[in-house]
């Protein structure tokens, strides 16, 4: 594998109690099989930040203004 990769274990970070989902939601189902063309993801490997994005061009205004950074390596993602 080439390019950055997740760690195995991430950072844990204090939950949220989810308040809004229903019963009923949680009964229908949430989940389901998608693909990089239906949900693109990018992930900000700088400096173990791991944050997701829905595009190159989010993950870089991102690490220009929390980074201080243009540098445009360490981005995970299964769309390209």
């Amino acid at each position: 594998m080439h390019g950055p990769s997740l760690p195995s274990v991430l950072k844990s970070k204090p939950a949220t109690h989810d308040t809004m989902t229903t019963h009923d939601q949680l009964v229908a189902g949430l989940a389901r099989v998608t693909s990089p063309q239906e949900t693109p993801i990018y992930i900000c490997a700088f400096q173990d930040c791991n944050r997701l994005f829905p595009s190159r061009e989010r993950v870089m205004l991102h690490r220009k203004r929390d980074h201080s950074s243009e540098e445009d390596r360490d981005i995970i993602t299964w769309n390209e």
